[in-house]
């Protein structure tokens, strides 16, 4: 997979007011771990960070010209323009930029370069952010070619979630080889969730891509939880219900047959002990608020750790099928 992708979920979605700058370092500091190569941050959580992992590269979205000072005190790898920045010539002291546009049918250097006329920095990465209708794999290869045809630099797509198609997109532009996704994780209304999209190509290819880490990335949905809140949802509790009710007697209308499950047994199984083990490594070694270590602790007496064996677990045709 050669597709990178960028977490924007600490610039979209509401920071927890008793979210501390410690929990948001360590948040940040999984999902470099997990194989996020790029965290987006606006001001809010900047100013919440004393410091912030050299894990992972920093995009910083602007939103006013205001915070362009905050370039000479953190190292960002991009600052992030919108067209609503542009109504005065931004200095960004070299800092090079991703020039956001609107998602469009058809890119044009046009507005690349009557955008980059209002920059100091060079334009080095272009991101289309929006919602798409559904494409196939053959519509979004053609998409991503003209966008790469059409400018020099480097093109991210952020698709997002008005017709239902986020996690879609996702998939045929991350086949497609688009350079760079930005996702959110978590369960976002509006964006199609990193979880689902690496859960997804792990039932499409049957493992998931080496560059990235399911523990790691567990630890992080337990921070999620202390950054956004514990009404933000758990997205890997969630997939794992979805898992535990598959559609294992579902059968399609025209065709009578049964759908196919969505991920195999061991893959299922591999999910569960790697989130079960992060969270047991998370309640011993960090220092979390007493009711949240209890309400993890219960969590993980729910489930049968006799269930992950390794022989089932790396074993492609189980000698024993499960009762």
């Amino acid at each position: 997979m050669k597709t990178v992708i960028t977490d924007n979920s600490l610039c979209t979605l509401p920071i927890y007011e008793g979210a501390k700058s410690d929990h948001i370092y360590r948040y940040i500091e999984a999902l470099g771990e997990s194989g996020v190569k790029y965290v987006e941050l606006d001001f809010r959580t900047v100013m919440k960070m004393n410091e912030l992992p050299e894990n992972v590269k920093y995009i910083f979205r602007l939103g006013d010209p205001m915070f362009a000072e905050l370039t000479e005190v953190f190292d960002f790898s991009y600052v992030l323009l919108t067209v609503n920045d542009l109504k005065k010539r931004v200095n960004l002291n070299g800092v090079p930029v991703i020039m956001e546009f609107p998602a469009v049918h058809k890119l044009s250097r046009q507005m690349v370069a009557l955008a980059q006329a209002q920059i100091s920095s060079p334009i080095s990465m272009v991101r289309l952010r929006g919602s798409y209708s559904l494409m196939s794999p053959e519509d979004a290869r053609r998409y991503v070619l003209e966008c790469k045809g059409t400018v020099p630099v480097p093109i991210d797509i952020c698709p997002m979630n008005k017709f239902k198609t986020a996690l879609d997109c996702a998939l045929k532009f991350s086949n497609a080889r688009v350079d760079s996704l930005t996702l959110c994780m978590g369960l976002p209304k509006n964006y199609a969730s990193i979880e689902e999209f690496l859960f997804t190509l792990m039932s499409v290819h049957e493992s998931i891509p080496e560059e990235y880490n399911i523990g790691a990335m567990c630890k992080a949905a337990v921070y999620h939880q202390l950054v956004f809140g514990p009404h933000s949802g758990d997205s890997i509790s969630y997939i794992m219900e979805l898992l535990d009710r598959d559609i294992l007697t579902l059968r399609n209308a025209d065709t009578g047959r049964r759908v196919p499950m969505r991920m195999a047994l061991k893959d299922k199984m591999l999910l569960h002990k790697n989130f079960i083990s992060a969270l047991e490594r998370f309640i011993d070694n960090e220092e979390i608020p007493d009711d949240f270590a209890y309400d993890i602790d219960q969590a993980i007496k729910r489930f049968d750790a006799s269930l992950f064996d390794n022989e089932i677990m790396y074993s492609k045709e189980p000698k024993k099928p499960l009762n």
